[in-house]
């Protein structure tokens, strides 16, 4: 009987212990997301299932090009009840998660996770950095908060384009708007910048001067900003040319002169 206490308390010791932090990761304590592959969809050791008082949400631009590293933002809360101990764990499925200046996350296994738990309603910024070849991301989010153990619920997932030959410099624009290409006249190549003030698709084609279509620039699902395309005409023919953007019901044609 004197061997088992010793081994009762050391067991109800590690047990508090154990349920005293808050993890966050993909095997992790705080839940797991809902990344194809993670190991749990959920947390059995904080609560069963599930709780729709826990908001998870991550925020920022919709599109991104090749290599370019957009700054998005999560928030953790709950619409009712405490909010004394918490977590969070995003994961993506391509690209490189980062945690930039912020304080309180830091990055495990690929993974945006807390350094330290959260005692309160958290809204932290991170970083992705796209991947080299263009295509759809996915950003997979779960946050915990409440009394310990505290309840967790998933967040929307949070897609991200990436469109090759496209620069995204603006995040905020009031109206659609397509500028004079620079240089112009060009040889070889030329920059058109465009805006949108809304998220939608976004087309912008190429036509010589009979009005065959000479090139697509861009044909994509573009978040609202302003953009920037380059054409290398390097293949084509000297001449006047003109080029179109089509956003929703915004339309507007500007003509162009490559001169070799």
């Amino acid at each position: 009987m004197k061997k088992v206490l010793p081994l009762v308390f050391v067991f109800i010791f590690a047990s508090f212990f154990v349920a005293s932090i808050v993890y966050s990761y993909s095997g992790g304590v705080a839940s797991c997301t809902q990344k194809p592959g993670s190991s749990r969809n959920g947390c059995t050791c904080h609560q069963s299932s599930s709780n729709s008082a826990v908001i998870t949400t991550v925020t920022g631009p919709a599109t991104l090009s090749p290599g370019q590293v957009g700054t998005y933002t999560f928030s953790v809360s709950r619409s009712s009840g405490t909010f004394s101990t918490g977590g969070i764990d995003i994961a993506v499925s391509s690209g490189t998660l980062g945690i930039g200046t912020s304080t309180g996350i830091k990055i495990l296994s690929g993974e945006v996770v807390q350094s330290t738990k959260f005692s309160s309603a958290t809204t932290k910024t991170f970083t992705l950095t796209a991947p080299s070849t263009p295509g759809s991301i996915t950003i997979y989010c779960v946050g915990a908060g409440g009394s310990n153990p505290p309840a967790w619920n998933h967040g929307a997932n949070f897609t991200v384009n990436v469109v090759s030959g496209i620069s995204h410099i603006e995040e905020t624009v009031t109206s659609y708007s397509l500028s004079q290409n620079f240089p112009n006249p060009f040889n070889p190549t030329t920059t058109i910048s465009f805006g949108i003030p809304k998220s939608g698709l976004v087309n912008i084609s190429v036509y010589d001067i009979s009005g065959k279509l000479v090139t697509e620039l861009v044909n994509s699902e573009l978040s609202a900003g302003k953009y920037n395309t380059a054409w290398d005409a390097s293949s084509i023919a000297s001449g006047v040319y003109y080029y179109k953007i089509q956003a929703g019901d915004f339309i507007e044609v500007k003509k162009m002169s490559l001169i070799k």
